[in-house]
């Protein structure tokens, strides 16, 4: 779908607003997965990279305490019966779901470029009963309409990036907006003290120090700002095993200025 797609021909490919969660019906070019259900590019037949996947997931959540992340993450979406969530470099699937279980008639839609992680996805989503979208494309070439989302929301992405494809996940995040919504990321920025200094170091060098220069410099509110966001502000500092998360929220311009993430208490550090 190309920018310009109306509200209606969006709504016609989007999931069913139930609250019951059932099954979807979605029109797809092999990209959008309805139900739950991998197919076309992103089917996975291969073992290994499920090996990984499992084994990743399990290192990051000891590592990062993902649930804590994903606890403030859903305290600042708190999407209305209707409004619509892009998680961006979904993974596999953890605030998605999550969020589809907490708030039953928003429409919630994963992203991500790996097959072996989606398909984790969708074994949770089923596990959960929860009907959630999934969509498998390159970021450069994201087969989704612009301006179809009431949040966008991502997490642990960026710091994998390098520095021209992190602008490029942010403006993105920005075009999948429609005007006034909010975005939320999560992810490594300065580190507060020594100690997280010295954490951080083995993320560097695993990722890259050239990838992960401007997290060191805590230059993530200006890249967001670069983006065409307003109302950027870092909203918490996380410390973790291996370093410093930053926690942002930002409205895109124009829209409704008046409601913002995070309106109530977030929760406990």
């Amino acid at each position: 779908m190309k920018n310009g797609t109306s509200k209606q021909e969006w709504a016609s490919t989007f999931p069913t607003r139930s609250p019951s969660g059932e099954r979807t019906s979605l029109t797809s070019h092999g990209l959008l997965i309805p139900g739950n259900q991998l197919h076309g590019q992103a089917a996975c037949t291969d073992d290994r990279p499920w090996i990984l996947t499992r084994r990743y997931e399990a290192l990051m959540s000891l590592l990062v305490t993902e649930r804590r992340l994903t606890r403030i993450a859903l305290s600042l979406l708190r999407p209305e019966p209707g409004e619509s969530v892009l998680d961006l470099g979904c993974g596999t699937g953890r605030l998605a779901v999550q969020l589809k279980q907490e708030h039953p008639r928003a429409i919630v839609v994963g992203y991500d470029t790996d097959p072996a992680v989606l398909h984790r996805a969708v074994e949770k989503a089923a596990r959960a009963r929860v009907s959630v979208t999934w969509c498998r494309d390159p970021l450069s070439h994201p087969s989704l309409p612009e301006q179809s989302f009431d949040f966008v929301t991502s997490t642990l992405l960026l710091h994998n990036l390098s520095p021209e494809s992190k602008r490029a996940a942010l403006d993105t995040a920005c075009r999948f907006l429609r005007p006034g919504g909010r975005f939320v990321l999560a992810d490594f920025t300065r580190p507060v003290d020594l100690i997280q200094w010295i954490a951080f170091t083995g993320v560097r060098l695993l990722d890259g120090l050239a990838v992960t220069a401007e997290h060191a410099a805590g230059r993530l509110v200006r890249l967001v700002e670069g983006a065409g966001f307003d109302d950027v502000s870092e909203r918490r500092r996380l410390r973790t095993v291996i370093g410093t998360i930053g926690i942002i929220t930002a409205r895109k311009r124009g829209g409704d200025t008046t409601r913002r993430c995070g309106a109530r208490e977030l929760p406990p550090s």
